[in-house]
């Protein structure tokens, strides 16, 4: 008499059982595939940390050279300043003070001082 319901309960619990580790199969599987992707993604990033690594170190270097040059080119503009006036300083008052001197441009002749 007591036998039936024993039965009940381990049939019960047999598919309980079943059924968790079934679903711990199932949770295990996805847990897997989530760590699959995680590895994929994780390379991924590596892969783009080291190309933007990359272009770092290349527009650091691109600017140290730009730095180079624009100290070049300064160092060229301050000679041709002192050139330039050492020659006005070389004109004599006299010629400064004449009519030519101080006598308007052409117009196509102040466009290229300008440029």
């Amino acid at each position: 008499m007591f036998n039936r319901p024993i039965e009940i309960v381990k049939t019960y619990l047999i598919g309980a059982l079943a059924l968790a580790v079934l679903g711990l199969g199932a949770w295990s599987r996805y847990q897997s595939s989530n760590i699959v992707d995680l590895r994929a993604e994780n390379q991924a990033q590596a892969q783009t940390i080291s190309q933007q690594s990359a272009d770092i170190e290349k527009l650091k270097q691109e600017a140290v050279e730009n730095q180079r040059i624009l100290l070049e080119l300064s160092k060229q503009e301050a000679e041709a300043r002192s050139e330039s006036d050492e020659v006005i300083k070389s004109i004599p008052q006299d010629v400064k003070q004449s009519h030519p001197y101080n006598a308007s441009a052409p117009r196509n002749v102040v466009e290229f001082l300008r440029k």
